[in-house]
């Protein structure tokens, strides 16, 4: 699509009667999302990051390196209305959760399973009362139902924007421990990347660099970092 307008600017709605947040203009045009609802950041500093997003556009416009602006268009759109549905499809990954399944061997690798994934599941134990079984093999063997409630009322209590990266997070890495640590601050996204793709990288190191599988990889790491840069943002 071509640029079709000069700039982008953010709007302080906090002051308004039935609004509340941070909307972005584009030459004084307030932009919907896609399902035409009210496109409100719920902080300034989302809102500007958003803002510079758009101002960064050439003569085209580009939607893939509008991470931001997706995520936000993600939790007003298709969060706000399936709830239920995006939560019942989050358990259900705790369910076949990454860290929970481990190699028996080689025995280098299966050390390395251990020493960076058994902590995140520890903090999860610690911090969410949550309890996930971990195994060797591919095998599935089932969570506790219990446990996977305590999940279920977890997810429950995040707003929208929350959820939409908390579920980002989760997909890209294939683990709701992951997702659970970045969320409360435990680790950082360099941590959450190496944890998500150590037998990706292992493999690697052992029969070479594929690189369709580094393209792959250049993307999923963009995602998830905009996706753990939209959680920081909130907080402000």
């Amino acid at each position: 699509m071509k640029r079709f307008y000069k700039a982008a600017a953010v709007v302080d709605m906090t002051g308004a009667a039935h609004e509340q947040g941070f909307f972005i203009a584009l030459d004084g045009k307030e932009i919907k999302t896609p399902e035409k609802r009210p496109n409100l950041s719920p902080t300034k500093a989302l809102a500007e990051a958003i803002c510079a997003e758009w101002n960064e556009q050439g003569d085209k416009i580009d939607p893939a390196s509008m991470l931001m602006a997706k995520l936000q268009n993600t939790a007003l759109d298709r969060v706000h209305t399936r709830r239920n549905d995006l939560i019942a499809e989050l358990v259900k990954y705790a369910g076949t959760d990454l860290l929970c399944y481990r190699a028996e061997f080689p025995e280098d690798l299966a050390q390395q399973q251990a020493d960076l994934w058994q902590p995140l599941l520890d903090w999860v134990g610690q911090n969410h009362d949550i309890k996930l079984v971990v195994t060797t093999g591919i095998l599935h063997v089932p969570q506790d139902s219990d446990e996977l409630e305590k999940l279920d009322v977890f997810l429950g209590r995040l707003d929208s924007f929350h959820l939409a990266a908390f579920h980002n997070i989760t997909t890209l890495c294939g683990s709701v421990s992951i997702a659970l640590n970045v969320l409360g601050g435990n680790i950082s996204a360099e941590q959450a990347w190496a944890a998500a793709e150590l037998d990706e990288n292992y493999q690697t190191r052992q029969w070479g660099k594929d690189d369709e599988a580094l393209f792959r990889q250049g993307n999923m790491k963009k995602e998830l970092n905009a996706a753990i840069d939209f959680l920081t943002l909130l907080q402000r």
